[in-house]
């Protein structure tokens, strides 16, 4: 227990991932994936409880010999159309009625290997000592596009999110951050008031900076690839 606050966090996790089959416990450089995700959470030192959400019997069975506890959700919530949100939901409602009253609901995502226990250690502290309603990861890219969108009336045509007749310097655009959906936590009053990650509109949201490399997100066969590339560089 973190400072005599409750935390826990959700890890989704269902099988039936479309962009890399089996993605969720396929090996990365000898390791699931999902381990990278379990590991980190463990080791953080600030979270009570790592559960993973799932309705799949192979990746039940390879998270709990990681160390995470199973929640087992319906299929409805396994579907391709399933929304994030409902299954947190759904898991706080199962540990509850079996007790457990978290202070914080958490949700880490198996697709952002390189999350660090650094990075979870200063989201945790910064809804718990800081006195943040909730926290999110991010970074900052290192290009700088200028955006362009397709007209809704007529999808031939492409509208610039600048002036183009006073084309600002690329440096001078404004330093938005993207967010990478490595961490989330906010209070479980708010999770259960708004039945969002983030707390809703109005809750105070700080963010915990990652860099571009370590932000990547494995939703494709070449993110899996690029990411295997980059822990061998690292050996």
């Amino acid at each position: 227990m973190y400072k005599n606050k409750r935390i826990v966090t959700i890890i989704p996790a269902r099988g039936g991932s479309k962009g890399v089959p089996r993605k969720n416990i396929k090996l990365l450089d000898g390791k699931p994936l999902i381990g990278y995700c379990i590991e980190v959470l463990k080791k953080s030192g600030v979270i009570d409880r790592v559960i993973v959400s799932t309705e799949d019997d192979e990746i039940a069975t390879v998270s709990e010999s990681l160390g995470a506890e199973i929640i087992w959700r319906p299929k409805e919530l396994a579907a391709d159309t399933a929304l994030t949100e409902p299954v947190m939901e759904h898991a706080l409602k199962e540990i509850e009625k079996k007790g457990y009253l978290p202070d914080y609901i958490s949700l880490a995502q198996c697709t952002s290997p390189f999350l660090t226990e650094t990075t979870i250690r200063q989201a945790v502290n910064a809804v718990v000592t800081n006195n943040f309603d909730s926290c999110i990861t991010v970074f900052y890219p290192h290009t700088h596009e200028f955006k362009w969108r397709k007209s809704a009336e007529n999808k031939d045509i492409f509208i610039p999110d600048h002036n183009v007749e006073c084309r600002p310097r690329r440096q001078d655009l404004p330093k938005i951050y993207h967010e990478n959906g490595a961490f989330y936590i906010t209070t479980t009053a708010l999770f259960k008031k708004t039945r969002n990650r983030f707390g809703g509109n109005l809750a105070k949201i700080t963010a915990v900076e990652m860099n571009e490399e370590d932000s990547l997100q494995i939703d494709t066969e070449f993110d899996f690839w690029l990411v295997e590339q980059i822990i061998t560089k690292k050996h």
